[in-house]
């Protein structure tokens, strides 16, 4: 059971770093768009840069969640590289639940938040705040699984 959770992660994760080289490349191309438009035709797409925000939040948060998954996060590891390998598992374990459960508050917040504020437009493009604020709850939603994964057996908290 343990090794059909981590295949299907570990898929769930290529489809994510697919998506999100498509997303990147589109974000490119819309930003070279506007940054054209801009200072060649000086015009504009109405909203274009309030969703380019958008998507690079979005690009950026799942992105963090699939490093964090992956073990390849920004780290300072000298205190860390002088301990036994019993107790540097331990603590990549003690971290892991720490993330899981900040990255859980997060998520639980967010959902107030978004009940309470999510319904007001952004004034570019006119669509609810909820657009841009659901990836705070769906990111740190996916950083907690990926924790909780990382911390079965099968899966090298450390790897």
């Amino acid at each position: 059971m343990r090794q059909v959770i981590h295949t299907a992660a570990d898929r769930v994760t290529a489809v994510l770093e697919y998506l999100l080289a498509i997303a990147l490349f589109g974000l490119f191309s819309i930003v070279l768009l506007l940054v054209v438009l801009r200072y060649l035709f000086s015009a504009t797409i109405i909203g274009g840069n309030e969703a380019t925000a958008i998507a690079f939040v979005f690009i950026t948060a799942i992105g963090a969640a699939i490093d964090l998954y992956e073990n390849r996060h920004i780290s300072i590891t000298w205190f860390v590289d002088r301990l036994g390998a019993g107790q540097r598992a331990a603590l990549n374990r003690f971290r892991l639940v720490v993330l899981a459960g900040l990255n859980a508050v997060v998520f639980w917040l967010s959902l107030e938040w978004i009940q309470r504020t999510g319904h007001f437009l952004m004034p570019a493009l006119g669509v609810p705040q909820w657009v841009a604020q659901i990836s705070i709850p769906l990111c740190c939603g996916l950083a907690t699984l990926y924790c909780v994964v990382r911390l079965l057996p099968g899966k090298s908290p450390a790897a």
